[in-house]
C-alpha cells in the first residue's frame, strides 16, 4: 500500500472512530426526545374550518423554535421546558391561554385574494397522559376560524412551528400536504375537491421518503452500510439492495392498507437486531452464505414495518393513495441509492484489492457498526 492510501485508511478509520462514538453518545437520546412533525387537521364545516392542531405545546409556550431545534435535548432552556412538561392538561391549559393572542399570530389562513380570515376562536386542548417526564409528549389545541362566504383558502404557519403534516377531513381526496417549516399550503376549498396536482404530492412524498434515509434514518443507513462493507462486487450490492427494496415496499404497502401491523415497540428493536446480524456475519464470513438473499429479504420486511410507522403518523390521501406511497417509496431509494454511490465508490477507489478492502473496511467497519446495533437494541427494549 503506498504513503497516501495509509493517510487515507488512517484517515478514514479514526472518522468511523469518532462517528461511532458521537452517535452512542447521542442515540440515548435521539429517537426518546426528538420532535415529531406537527399534526394540523382541518374539518370543514358550514362557514367553520374546525382546527384540531397536535404538537408538543409545552416546547412552544417554553420559547422553543421548532425550526432550528428537533431535539427536546438540545434545547438551552431545558428547565423552563421541563417545568412545563410536568404540568398536568388543566394547568398547562391555563398556562397556554396566556400565551393564546401570540400563539394565533403563528397561524395564517389566506383568501385566494390574499387577504386572511382573522377570527379565530379557542376550544380546548387536550394532552396524552404520559408517566415518563423525559418524553415528550403531544397535546392537541382545539380551535376554529371563521370562513363566512365558504372561501377556499390556504394555510401557513410561522416557520418557529417546524415542519407540520396538513390534513383535510372533509374532502374527497382525503388530502394530507407534507408543508416544510415556514411552507405555504396548495389551495384548499369547500367543494370537495382539492386543487392539489398529483405531480405536487408525487413529488412531496418523495421528499418524505428520502429524509427519512438522509439525514433521520439512522437504523437504515447502518444497515445498507452494512450490506456495502461486504459486498465488494456492484452487481452483488445492486441485487441486495433490490431484494431489500422490494421487501420493505411489501411491508410497507401492506401496512398502509392496514392488512399487517405490528407494535412499533417490537419493530425497533428488531431493526437494530438485523444491523447487529449483518455486522456479526460481515466479520466472520469471507463469503456470504447461500441464505444471506433470503435474510437480506427477510429483514427489509422489517424495515418496511419501520417506514410504516412514519407514514402512520399522518396517513396518506385516500384518492391519491397509491401516487403518494409510490413517491415516498422512491424517495426512500433515491437516499439508499445515494448511500450506495458515495460509500461505494470512495471505498473502492481507496481500497482496490479484495484483501485490503476487508481488514480495513469490512472487519472494522462491521465491529463499529455491530456496537451501535448492540446498543440501539438494549436502549429500544429498555425505552419501551
Amino acid at each position: 500500500m503506498t504513503k497516501l492510501a495509509e493517510i487515507a485508511t488512517n484517515f478514514f478509520l479514526a472518522s468511523m472512530i469518532l462517528f461511532n462514538s458521537f452517535i452512542i453518545c447521542v442515540s440515548s437520546q435521539l429517537f426518546a426526545h426528538e420532535l415529531s412533525p406537527n399534526i394540523l387537521d382541518l374539518k370543514l364545516e358550514n362557514n367553520r374550518i374546525k382546527v384540531q392542531f397536535t404538537t408538543n405545546l409545552e416546547a412552544y409556550i417554553s420559547g422553543m423554535d421548532f425550526s432550528i431545534v428537533d431535539n427536546t435535548d438540545d434545547y438551552e432552556n431545558q428547565q423552563l421546558y421541563k417545568t412545563y412538561r410536568a404540568l398536568n392538561n388543566e394547568k398547562l391549559s391555563e398556562k397556554f391561554l396566556l400565551n393564546w393572542n401570540n400563539f394565533t399570530t403563528l397561524f395564517s389562513f389566506f383568501k385566494e385574494d390574499g387577504s386572511k380570515l382573522n377570527k379565530i376562536v379557542f376550544s380546548f386542548l387536550k394532552s396524552e397522559a404520559t408517566a415518563d417526564l423525559s418524553v415528550p409528549r403531544l397535546t392537541v389545541v382545539h380551535f376554529f376560524i371563521e370562513n363566512e362566504d365558504l372561501s377556499p383558502f390556504s394555510v401557513q404557519l410561522s416557520k418557529k412551528l417546524g415542519d407540520t403534516v396538513l390534513r383535510v377531513g372533509k374532502t374527497k381526496d382525503g388530502s394530507a400536504q407534507y408543508l416544510l417549516s415556514g411552507e405555504k399550503s396548495a389551495i384548499i376549498s369547500y367543494n370537495e375537491k382539492q386543487l392539489v396536482s398529483r405531480v405536487s404530492i408525487f413529488l412531496k412524498y418523495i421528499q418524505v421518503g428520502f429524509t427519512h434515509i438522509i439525514p433521520k434514518g439512522l437504523d437504515h443507513i447502518l444497515f445498507v452500510l452494512g450490506l456495502i462493507f461486504f459486498s465488494q462486487k456492484m452487481y452483488a450490492l445492486v441485487f441486495q439492495i433490490s431484494l431489500f427494496t422490494l421487501a420493505h415496499t411489501i411491508t410497507l404497502g401492506l401496512n398502509s392498507l392496514k392488512i399487517i401491523n405490528l407494535p412499533i415497540a417490537i419493530v425497533e428493536p428488531l431493526i437494530a437486531l438485523t444491523i447487529v446480524y449483518i455486522a456479526i456475519e460481515n466479520i466472520l464470513k469471507s463469503e456470504g452464505s447461500k441464505y444471506r438473499s433470503i435474510i437480506i429479504f427477510i429483514f427489509g420486511l422489517l424495515h418496511g414495518l419501520g417506514f410504516a410507522s412514519v407514514l402512520n403518523t399522518f396517513g396518506l390521501p385516500e384518492n391519491h393513495f397509491l401516487l403518494a406511497l409510490t413517491g415516498f417509496n422512491v424517495g426512500v431509494e433515491l437516499g439508499q441509492i445515494t448511500i450506495v454511490f458515495l460509500v461505494y465508490f470512495i471505498l473502492k477507489l481507496l481500497f482496490n484489492t479484495q484483501e485490503q478492502f476487508r481488514n480495513y473496511i469490512t472487519i472494522p467497519g462491521s465491529l463499529i457498526i455491530g456496537v451501535f446495533g448492540i446498543w440501539w437494541s438494549l436502549e429500544r427494549i429498555l425505552l419501551t
